[in-house]
């Protein structure tokens, strides 16, 4: 099956933020596709995976996240949920596992009815391996050089700059497909070694030093305001 690029979608995303965001993002050093860039590290957010950042994190935070439940209307919450595992098992990975084989074929793990299982633990997986990389490299220089106030604000109001339409296309397409890249050609299913030399391709797509530094900043906005 051939499987639409998040190229195309974000093509269509319009973000038009006002000039004094503009201003702000391009002091911030963000990237020109920041909205992109941050809907794809926070579009499947949880609070446990919020708390790398930020100890005390809870529900009560404003990152837009796909609906783990895509059967429901809204497909985008305006919170990151919680993914609570249970304590079966010995290790949190083992529990991660159970967590996300007990919900395939029900469309409560935001994933939509087109992902495999070895596809569903791979996307978690790399989600959670993306946020400790944004942990490790780039949070420590938002860190030691925090945005200004103007770019927090701006960040902030996902519905002006784009980054809330960018993970509402995401909800939509994953209802359809698994739009796993953003370099707009076909990708397999994760059936074999050779797929998964092109998944891992299109994964660390996200891991450049521009794109980590989007989130951190992000992140960083959202956490310490």
């Amino acid at each position: 099956m051939l499987l639409l690029a998040f190229v195309v979608g974000f093509a269509a995303v319009s973000a038009e933020p006002s000039q004094i965001c503009r201003e702000a993002f391009y002091k911030s050093g963000l990237s020109t596709n920041y909205n992109e860039t941050i809907a794809h590290a926070v579009h499947s957010m949880s609070v446990e995976g919020l708390r790398l950042f930020d100890p005390m994190a809870s529900e009560q935070n404003k990152i837009p996240t796909v609906n783990q439940d895509l059967s429901q209307d809204q497909k985008v919450l305006n919170y990151a949920p919680h993914f609570h595992t249970s304590t079966d098992f010995a290790t949190s990975t083992m529990n991660m596992i159970d967590k996300i084989l007990s919900t395939v074929g029900n469309s409560k793990d935001g994933l939509g009815p087109h992902w495999s299982s070895v596809e569903r633990i791979a996307h978690v997986f790399h989600m959670w391996d993306l946020w400790q990389k944004i942990y490790e490299t780039s949070w420590q220089e938002v860190l030691a050089t925090p945005p200004e106030a103007p770019t927090c604000v701006c960040l902030r109001d996902t519905r002006a700059n784009g980054i809330k339409a960018a993970v509402e296309w995401v909800a939509n397409h994953y209802e359809t497909g698994t739009p796993i890249t953003l370099l707009n050609r076909p990708i397999p299913k994760l059936t074999d070694a050779q797929a998964w030399s092109v998944w891992k391709d299109r994964l660390l797509h996200y891991y450049t030093p521009a794109a980590l530094h989007d989130a951190a900043v992000y992140l960083y906005c959202v956490t310490h305001h």
